[in-house]
């Protein structure tokens, strides 16, 4: 395993030296040593140490609790404070810098060894759990739709740009507020009803809402915190608008095809039965002379049957679709009246 780099800060000569000396004793890696934190900042512009051994008071223009403030905002290095004594005042400066443990002189080699190796076990997990909520936040951000994620209570606990993006239109700016209490255009309207129906069953919900003009398919689902618990609620609005316009549009087109097309059997059924009644009129007459009328005649029948047929065709077409897509048959679809006499 690679050894750590450990850069130290102290304006004790001799205690440098001292901690110098156990730090390379315990295999760890000497990054550099320096007493002051204006040099501790000059120095780290040309090198990246694993950690920075920090003298809570240092001699100078910077402490060494400033000298970790800058270290923490422009280099993002985990220090550890080095301190004889500290007063309340004093630690609640410390605490401020986030540092990743104290040690108190004097102190032994197992006592070093430990709060440095905790110091950077804990940077490591950090900086892991970091990287994870970055690609989970590429990810949420590569798709279009918008996005959130709240708690069992309904509070907001991270959404992605899309969904920023809709909260910031629908004057939602407090990120602790749920969004079903902030109903400015109709975005959240039925959101509080169908999270206490997904917390109920704890199965997926999906549905669509229409806000203003715009259609979504909102999608909600549970998952699991730690252990199962305390879970949350994932939620999807998926922008479904033009789909509805087409399928809306569709829906006219089909329909006014339908009733033309059925018009028109209508008129069909009417000249079909003319040449019918004038067949049945040469059948009682003497076939052999009114052979040509007859033939005319049936040809013009099947001519009129090959046109209601296509009719047929493109009808059936048509109200495979509605049914399909509405579950329905559009009301007072006239009936062909083939065959009747």
């Amino acid at each position: 395993m690679e050894q750590a780099s450990i850069f130290i800060v102290e304006d004790e000569l001799i205690e440098a030296e001292d901690i110098r000396q156990t730090l390379k004793d315990q295999g760890y890696s000497i990054a550099g040593v320096t007493q002051s934190g204006e040099s501790a900042l000059e120095i780290l512009k040309g090198i990246h140490p694993d950690l920075v051994l920090m003298d809570i008071h240092l001699a100078g223009t910077l402490d060494g609790i400033d000298t970790a403030e800058q270290i923490r905002t422009l280099y993002h290095i985990p220090v550890i404070f080095l301190t004889a004594h500290v007063d309340d005042i004093t630690l609640g400066r410390a605490k401020v810098t986030e540092p990743y443990g104290y040690i108190l002189k004097p102190f032994d080699d197992r006592e070093l060894h430990s709060a440095i190796e905790m110091a950077l076990y804990k940077y490591r997990m950090e900086e892991r759990a970091h990287e994870n909520e970055r690609t989970i936040r590429i990810l949420a951000n590569a798709i279009p739709d918008a996005v959130m994620l709240l708690d069992r209570n309904q509070q907001i606990i991270a959404f992605n740009d899309a969904m920023a993006h809709r909260l910031k239109e629908n004057s939602i700016l407090n990120v602790d507020e749920s969004p079903v209490r902030f109903d400015r255009k109709g975005m959240f309207t039925s959101l509080e009803s169908r999270i206490k129906e997904l917390l109920s069953s704890g199965r997926p919900v999906r549905f669509e809402e229409k806000t203003g003009d715009e259609w979504f398919e909102i999608s909600l689902m549970l998952i699991d915190g730690m252990a199962g618990e305390n879970p949350r609620i994932f939620i999807q609005y998926h922008d479904i608008t033009d789909h509805k316009k087409i399928e809306e549009h569709l829906k006219k087109e089909g329909i006014t095809q339908l009733e033309l097309n059925m018009e028109r059997f209508q008129i069909l059924n009417d000249q079909i039965r003319n040449p019918l009644q004038a067949i049945l009129g040469y059948v009682h007459l003497d076939c052999s002379q009114n052979r040509k009328q007859i033939l005319e005649q049936i040809e013009l029948i099947n001519t009129l049957v090959d046109h209601l047929d296509r009719g047929w065709v493109e009808s059936e077409k048509v109200r495979r679709f509605l049914i399909r897509h509405y579950r329905e048959v559009p009301d007072e679809m006239p009936e062909p009246e083939i065959g009747r006499r």
